[in-house]
C-alpha cells in the first residue's frame, strides 16, 4: 500500500457520497476536496468539510499510518496548524497539531471498495523482467486517451528543461548566448563528454568566440586547445599548427583549459571530440550570431539549411591527430542534427519564448512531429506497447518511464489512473 491510493481516493472523489465517519463517530460530508498539493505542505490546501453538520475550512493531509504524523514532525510545524482532517488507512494514534488541537481522523481502509482494492494491487505485481507495472493491461486503454497524456509528458519534458535552462541562464548572469552556446556544446559532446563540452563552451565568453570565429582555424584550435586535446607530443603538422594559434589566443584572452579529460574509450570514430569540436567550431564560423539565426528558423528545412556544416579538411582522412583514416567528408549527419533539434533547439526556443510571455508549444509540437523517434531501449520497449511516431512521442516515453513507471508513479499517471477506473 501506498500513500498515493490514498491521496487518489479523495482527489477522484471515490469517498464522496458515502456514509462517512471519523474514528470518534462523527459524521463527515465532503463538500470541496480543496486543491492538490505536490510541494512541501499538507496534501490538499483549502478544502471544505461539514463535521457533525459544522462547517470547516482548511487543509487536508495524508498518511499510511496516523502516527506517520508524528515521523513526518507535522505535530512541531506551523505549517499544519490549519489540517482540518487527517485521512489515513490504519489509525493507530491520535494525533494533534502545533497548538494542541485534536484532529478529526478518517480510517478509508473502512470504505475502499474491493474491487477497486484488488485493481490497485495488481497494477503493482511486477513481474521479474516486465518493462513498466502495466504492459499487460495497456491494451485496455483507450489510444486517443494515451495520446493525450503524450501531449502533457511532452510538455512536462519541456518545462523541466526549461528550468535547467533558466539555472544555467542565471548562473550566465542573463547571457542567453552564453546560455545557447553551452547548451549547444553539450548536446555536441553527446552522453559521454556532455559535461566536458559544456565546460569548453563556459570557458569561453561568446565575445570571445564571435572574434575567433572570423577565422574558422583559429576557433577549431582555440577550442581543441581549451578541451586539452593539444596536449600530446606529435610530429603531426597540423597539431603543431594549432598549438601554436591556441597559444596566441590564449594569451590574447586569457583563457584557461578545462581540467576534465576528453574521452574516446568505446565511441563512434565520427563522435569523437576532435570532429565535433572541429563542425562547433565550422557552425560558428559561418554564423557567429547562431542563438539568434536558431530563434528565426520557422521550420526544418531552416534548421537543416543553418546545420548543414563539416569539420575541416584535416579530418576528412582523421579522426584524432596523426594517425590518418578512410577518406570521408565530416559533414553533421541528419540523425545528429535531429538530435541536436530534439536536446537543444527545441528546448531553448521554448524556455525564450517563455522568458518573453509567448506560448510557442504547438509550433515546437508540430516541428519534432515530422522528425522519427530516438533510438534507445526506453523508446524501443514502448513501442511494443504503444504508438511512438514521431521525437514527441518519444520525448513523452522518455519523461514517462523514469519519472512514473520506475518510481511506481501510477496513480500519477493518466494510463494507471485509466487502469483502475476500469
Amino acid at each position: 500500500m501506498r500513500e498515493d491510493f490514498i491521496h487518489y481516493l479523495w482527489k477522484f472523489k471515490k469517498l464522496n457520497g458515502l456514509e462517512l465517519l471519523t474514528t470518534t463517530g462523527k459524521r463527515i460530508v465532503i463538500k470541496s476536496l480543496g486543491q492538490h498539493n505536490h510541494h512541501s505542505g499538507p496534501d490538499f490546501f483549502n478544502g471544505r468539510l461539514s463535521i457533525d453538520g459544522q462547517e470547516w475550512a482548511g487543509n487536508i493531509e495524508m498518511h499510511l499510518k496516523a502516527s506517520d504524523w508524528f515521523l513526518h514532525g507535522h505535530d512541531d510545524d506551523p505549517a499544519y496548524n490549519n489540517v482540518i482532517l487527517h485521512v489515513v488507512w490504519t489509525h493507530d494514534a491520535d494525533i494533534a497539531t502545533r497548538d494542541g488541537l485534536k484532529i478529526p481522523v478518517l480510517e478509508v481502509s473502512r470504505y475502499v471498495d474491493p474491487d477497486l482494492l484488488k485493481s490497485y494491487q495488481n497494477l503493482f505485481k511486477v513481474k521479474q523482467q516486465q518493462f513498466i507495472n502495466c504492459e499487460n493491461s495497456i491494451p485496455q486503454i483507450n489510444p486517443f486517451k494515451i495520446s493525450q497524456w503524450k501531449e502533457k509528458l511532452f510538455i512536462e519534458r519541456l518545462e523541466q528543461k526549461s528550468l535547467r535552462i533558466s539555472k544555467l541562464l542565471e548562473r550566465n548572469t542573463g547571457d542567453w548566448e552564453a546560455t545557447f552556446l553551452q547548451l549547444l556544446a553539450r548536446s555536441f559532446g553527446t552522453k559521454v563528454n556532455a559535461d566536458a563540452f559544456e565546460q569548453t563552451a563556459r570557458s569561453m565568453a561568446p565575445s570571445v568566440v564571435r572574434k575567433l570565429a572570423k577565422d574558422a582555424f583559429q576557433l577549431e584550435s582555440t577550442l581543441l586547445g581549451q578541451a586539452g586535446l593539444l596536449e600530446k607530443d606529435t610530429e603531426d603538422q597540423y597539431m603543431v599548427d594549432c598549438r601554436r594559434e591556441y597559444a596566441f589566443a590564449k594569451a590574447k584572452h586569457s583563457l584557461k583549459p578545462i581540467d576534465t579529460a576528453m574521452k574516446f574509450f568505446r565511441i563512434r570514430p565520427v563522435n569523437y571530440p576532435t570532429i565535433r569540436l572541429s563542425q562547433l567550431a565550422r557552425l560558428y564560423h559561418f554564423n557567429p550570431l547562431l542563438f539568434g539565426e536558431v530563434l528565426l528558423c520557422k521550420n526544418l528545412d531552416e534548421l537543416y539549411d543553418l546545420f548543414n556544416v563539416k569539420a575541416s579538411s584535416y579530418w576528412d582522412d582523421h579522426h584524432v591527430f596523426g594517425k590518418q583514416s578512410k577518406n570521408r567528408e565530416k559533414y553533421l549527419s541528419r540523425d545528429f542534427v535531429d538530435l541536436l533539434i530534439i536536446n537543444c533547439v527545441v528546448p531553448i526556443k521554448f524556455a525564450y519564448a517563455q522568458y518573453e510571455g509567448k506560448d510557442n508549444v504547438e509550433d515546437l509540437m508540430e516541428l519534432l512531429s515530422v522528425l522519427k523517434p530516438e533510438n534507445n531501449t526506453i523508446v524501443e520497449g514502448f513501442m511494443r506497447l504503444i504508438t511512438v511516431d514521431n521525437a514527441v512521442d518519444s520525448q513523452a516515453v522518455l519523461q514517462l518511464k523514469p519519472n512514473y513507471c520506475d518510481v511506481n508513479k501510477c496513480l500519477s499517471c493518466d494510463i494507471g489512473v485509466g487502469l483502475l477506473r476500469g
